[in-house]
């Protein structure tokens, strides 16, 4: 089935000195799915599902772009509106 949600992928460039648990506080809140840790230009990636683009957006200013360690973030978003539900 498809998600009837908003997701979203942020890509963040943490500034220098970042501790290891920066990013914990992400992973109380419901609407991140999973973060990665990335190589090349970003340091990890967040995955984040929503209702809208606007609560999206607004995530990634209160919450992501607010971490004191978060020197600067790229995002998108998308929504599905076709396309295989599961793996084959």
């Amino acid at each position: 089935m498809k998600s009837k949600n908003w997701q979203g992928w942020v890509q963040v460039k943490w500034k220098p000195g970042t501790p290891d648990t920066a990013w914990k506080s992400w992973t109380k809140n419901p609407s991140v799915k999973g973060v990665w840790s990335t190589q090349g230009n970003w340091d990890c990636t967040i995955w984040i599902d929503v209702s809208t683009q606007d609560q999206f957006e607004e995530f990634v200013w209160k919450n992501i772009r607010n971490n004191k360690w978060v020197e600067n973030t790229e995002s998108f978003w998308a929504k599905q509106w076709w396309g295989a539900t599961k793996a084959a």
